[in-house]
């Protein structure tokens, strides 16, 4: 497969997109520009995104972000093989099955590579629904309650427990995607 340019791929339609995007492997889609990566993420999950935070005062580009980050645009083996978004992790008495894989960890201040049990869902969709009914509990309460921007509602999300990676560096890491979902879609905090 030929590599294509950011210009090649905007004259996409959405379909011609996600045809070509669904069966590159990890090198190719490594090629891919951030924006057209964005697009290709919004455009196959991004109304399951919406319809999933409607009432839950959670911004959607940061929810979005975050799901891009954990989950390699949905092209991780997690996201594809597992349905899971968010890295949730695996409880038994709450997913209907789970998926087992390598994943980094920061651990005592150390980065470490170990062996863990995630959520594996049935559908896209209920991997979404998962994603949002985590960031429902009320541990992020403060975060859906008083944020008042996506990267302030990350980081408090974040320090209430969510990642082993210090807020402010994953905050970091998703500012240029959420700005690039603002972008595309300009909604705010979906109340």
């Amino acid at each position: 497969m030929a590599n294509k340019t950011k210009s090649d791929y905007d004259k996409m339609t959405n379909d011609e997109l996600v045809a070509i995007i669904d069966p590159m492997d990890s090198s190719q889609f490594s090629y891919v520009d951030a924006d057209t990566k964005v697009r290709y993420f919004l455009y196959k999950y991004g109304t399951a995104f919406a319809d999933a935070i409607k009432g839950t005062n959670l911004f959607f580009a940061g929810v979005v972000a975050q799901s891009i980050s954990e989950s390699g645009y949905g092209k991780s083996k997690l996201a594809s093989k597992a349905n899971n978004f968010a890295g949730v992790k695996y409880i038994a008495s709450l997913h209907p099955a789970f998926y087992e894989t390598q994943t980094k960890e920061v651990i005592k201040g150390k980065n470490v590579t170990i062996t863990a049990k995630f959520a594996k869902f049935p559908t896209a969709l209920d991997g979404v629904k998962n994603h949002i009914e985590t960031l429902m509990k009320p541990r992020y309460e403060k975060a859906r309650l008083n944020a008042k921007t996506p990267e302030e509602q990350i980081k408090m999300i974040v320090e209430a427990g969510y990642a082993t990676l210090n807020a402010t560096t994953y905050v970091n890491i998703l500012k240029g995607n959420i700005k690039r979902i603002q972008n595309k879609i300009p909604i705010g905090k979906v109340v």
